[in-house]
């Protein structure tokens, strides 16, 4: 195995801690250069690097709402070419160091589908989570791909849950290549018909 395949399987299956210098937040998205913006809570991390951050933010959100700060993330190169980081995705977040004035830290873990969960049943999953991001990125319509499963999930359409657990697989670990179809194995009974 290489050295990918080796950060791949760690994505995948290392159960995340977060901590105050390594926080749970959501991305807003890319900024380019392998940057993203996220969003911080404030009670998710210390006040030292909640002062830093805050001090060193060209937005000039710092008036608009005091429960959490946005900051750009940078992703280490050993996740660049592995993981994805998609628009409203949660990763956890090295902060203890600043790389530049307006980088704030790197990409310690892109949380998926399944370590998500494990947060919520083990009692780590932060609660500012549940009302603040309906202020930060818009209305409730945005949900997340967790929150999609679990209402499948509760419905009882276990089928489509894997499914949809299986393309956002795809989406955050590169996916098919594109210009190929793929062609299921139900082509095989056409084929002996002839």
């Amino acid at each position: 195995m290489g050295r990918g395949k080796y950060t791949e399987q760690e994505a995948l299956e290392a159960l995340p801690e977060p901590t105050k210098q390594c926080p749970v937040v959501r991305a807003l998205g890319p900024r380019g250069q392998n940057l993203h913006e996220v969003v911080v809570a404030r009670s998710l991390v210390t006040p030292e690097i909640c002062q830093r951050l805050e001090s060193s933010n060209a937005d000039g959100d710092k008036g608009k709402n005091r429960a959490w700060f946005t900051t750009l993330v940078q992703m280490p190169p050993k996740f660049r070419n592995v993981v994805w980081v998609k628009r409203g995705s949660y990763v956890l977040a090295d902060l203890s160091e600043q790389f530049t004035e307006k980088i704030g830290g790197e990409v310690a873990m892109v949380l998926m589908a399944g370590q998500v969960k494990h947060l919520k049943q083990t009692g780590q999953w932060p609660s500012e989570y549940e009302s603040m991001w309906d202020d930060v990125i818009g209305t409730d319509s945005n949900q997340t791909a967790v929150d999609r499963d679990d209402s499948r999930s509760i419905n009882g359409d276990s089928d489509s849950n894997s499914d949809a657990e299986d393309s956002d697989m795809d989406d955050l670990l590169g996916g098919g290549n594109p210009n190929r179809q793929y062609i299921g194995e139900d082509d095989d009974d056409e084929s002996d018909e002839d």
